[in-house]
């Protein structure tokens, strides 16, 4: 089957996770046997440098077909219309290079609303039928902008199919929009993370994440100097940038004298792999998570997670993997902690290597959209 899979960009040396998620899908369906392009359209602004214009390349072995566009942040109005001229410019390289697709694959709905509202879909002799996987993370239960509102109502609303990467991000979407929504998580390279172990003395934790609000970083730092008092020999890394390092940087040197917890910035997937390779455990407490990736990739790693009840990670993880707190209190995350600590030497982790496999593997979801493709021939 050809599809073409519409993204906001594929990875690059400025940027090495963007459209990482739609690239690794591409790759499970390519090996599965699919016929695969990627048509990405990148309309940040004109501080991410880059050439503008329609860009044809492969990456990883994918044919990628781009579009770059200077928008950045505009009136609502005014980046549906770019968004629709822009996806009809983008469309129209793709099936002159590679023809018209099978099915049309749009991850975000603010690409599947492009698509919609550029009429390219139902250009040709037959309508393409579209499949919509929702993660975006800006979609709460508390809170939806009026530019994703509007996306969702109306790329959700002509999708022929509707994926989300969650449970927690299912009901939203159905409890919002009405729509029937399917469960299909992300794809997780199992085999990067699953490398031999090479762990240190004493009790070795992790954390990956931005440095952002939302990740509760400075909560899973001030439970791990409180519980680390009564153990001397753990140690926490943490990879990440954003805008909250300096904060931390300063709780770090108000409480953490010994430098028990170690800052490493932002990290590429093979030395996260590696971090992860030589860990005893997994902790995030996040605030909000539509899938949670990382939490998949560490499991993959077979680490033993700590998370908080923070949505998406609660559809994959299980006592036999990890260890959720009650809440987000201070004293629950505490709890959790401590628990988990206690706990490390019990987990199995061939079983949660086994479970990321089953769950994650690029051959588990090429199998499972391949289900979904077919149902709309």
């Amino acid at each position: 089957m050809y599809v073409v899979i519409v993204s906001r960009g594929v990875p690059g040396p400025s940027d090495p996770l963007r459209g990482v998620f739609e690239l690794d899908q591409a790759k499970a369906l390519q090996d599965a046997g699919h016929r695969v392009v990627i048509a990405a359209l990148d309309a940040r602004s004109a501080r991410r440098r880059r050439p503008m214009g329609v860009h044809v390349t492969a990456v990883d072995g994918i044919d990628v077909v781009r579009l770059d566009v200077p928008l950045g942040r505009v009136p609502v109005r005014l980046d549906h219309a770019v968004h629709a001229r822009a996806m009809r410019s983008l469309w129209g390289a793709v099936v002159d290079r590679f023809g018209t697709p099978e099915i049309a694959h749009a991850h975000f709905s603010h690409y599947a609303a492009a698509l919609v509202r550029s009429g390219v879909l139902d250009s040709g002799s037959r309508r393409v039928p579209l499949v919509v996987t929702e993660h975006d993370s800006h979609l709460r239960p508390d809170r939806v902008d009026r530019l994703r509102d509007e996306n969702c109502r109306v790329g959700l609303g002509a999708a022929d199919r509707v994926l989300a990467v969650s449970g927690a991000l299912a009901r939203i979407l159905v409890e919002r929009y009405g729509v029937d929504v399917a469960v299909v998580p992300n794809v997780v390279d199992v085999d990067l993370f699953d490398r031999p172990s090479h762990r240190r003395p004493g009790i070795n934790l992790l954390s990956v994440g931005n440095l952002i609000e939302r990740k509760g970083m400075a909560q899973l730092c001030r439970a791990f100097l409180t519980v680390a008092e009564g153990e001397p020999s753990m140690s926490l890394r943490i990879v990440g940038e954003g805008p909250a390092r300096s904060d931390l940087e300063g709780l770090l040197a108000e409480r953490d004298p010994h430098c028990r917890i170690t800052l490493l910035g932002r990290l590429g997937r093979e030395q996260v792999a590696e971090e992860m390779a030589g860990a005893d455990g997994f902790a995030l407490f996040s605030r909000w998570e539509t899938f949670g990736v990382v939490y998949a990739e560490a499991m993959a790693a077979g680490l033993p997670v700590l998370a908080s009840p923070c949505g998406g990670p609660e559809g994959f993880l299980s006592p036999g993997t990890a260890v959720v707190s009650r809440g987000f209190e201070e004293r629950d995350l505490r709890a959790a902690l401590t628990d988990f600590v206690e706990r490390l030497g019990s987990f199995d982790r061939d079983l949660i290597r086994a479970t990321a496999r089953q769950k994650f593997s690029p051959g588990a979801l090429a199998k499972s959209l391949t289900g979904v493709y077919r149902g709309l021939r």
